[in-house]
């Protein structure tokens, strides 16, 4: 037998089991509990009772640890046709799967791009106006804090920021099938943003646009960093946002 033909022997002898696995899934899937239960050896009939005692124990009503019992019956005789008793199958005792029932580890929701760029940009936006703020109040000569520091710039830069590092934080990723850093979009993205932000910053420094972009006194723009702070709190409690900002790949969130 060549090589060829029998690595084509094997890729069908793999689908034949997978088909007869399946196949033998959805035949115990047709079982009642009632049926599984009496199939089941001695050893995973002791392993179910001391399952159900301890769920009991830990205060779960019976007619709930004997649903919860019924739903496991299927995988348990499984893995009993192939061997594996229950034990073997949970690889732990019954207390400690019947303490992993009662108390799920609930894994946490990795945050959508759209959420990522929000809680960016409103923390940007509340360092930028709370620094010029400060500086407006304890700087004598204002003049040289208010270039540049028009209300509406400090949020277009703060709201840029926050996508910027956004985007950063998915353009320094490893490429699924190079594992390689695309350096190229890392470089011109960076460029690109750079150039995009200094040509607002400079359209909104214009004198006509001075009606839509004020220099605020520095109590109003700290005003304006506390509100920022206070969305960026509260849209995080809403979410259950957990994580640093300024590390976007770390944070998740409890809500979907």
């Amino acid at each position: 037998m060549t090589e060829e033909k029998q690595v084509q022997a094997e890729k069908q002898e793999k689908l034949k089991k997978q088909g007869e696995a399946e196949a033998a899934k959805a035949e115990i899937k047709q079982e009642t509990p009632k049926d599984l239960a009496k199939k089941l050896s001695n050893k995973n009939q002791d392993y179910l009772f001391r399952l159900r005692k301890e769920l009991i124990a830990g205060g779960m009503k019976e007619d709930q640890a004997d649903a919860e019992i019924d739903s496991l019956l299927p995988d348990i005789y499984a893995a009993q046709i192939k061997g594996h008793p229950a034990g073997t199958l949970f690889g732990v005792s019954p207390t400690i799967k019947a303490g992993q029932i009662l108390h799920p580890v609930v894994k946490p929701t990795k945050v959508p791009n759209w959420l990522l760029g929000v809680d960016s940009a409103l923390i940007y936006t509340a360092i930028l106006t709370g620094m010029f703020g400060l500086m407006q109040l304890f700087t004598n000569d204002n003049k040289k804090t208010a270039n540049g520091s028009g209300i509406l710039t400090l949020i277009v830069m703060g709201v840029a920021m926050g996508w910027y590092f956004t985007k950063y934080n998915n353009w320094m990723k490893p490429d699924p099938k190079t594992g390689k850093t695309a350096w190229g979009k890392v470089i011109w993205g960076l460029i690109g943003s750079l150039v995009l932000i200094m040509a607002i910053v400079l359209i909104l420094s214009l004198k006509p646009l001075a009606v839509i972009n004020p220099v605020l006194p520095g109590w109003a723009d700290l005003l304006v960093a506390a509100v920022a702070i206070g969305a960026w709190y509260l849209i995080r409690k809403h979410y259950g946002i957990h994580g640093s900002s300024f590390s976007p790949d770390t944070l998740t969130m409890d809500k979907k």
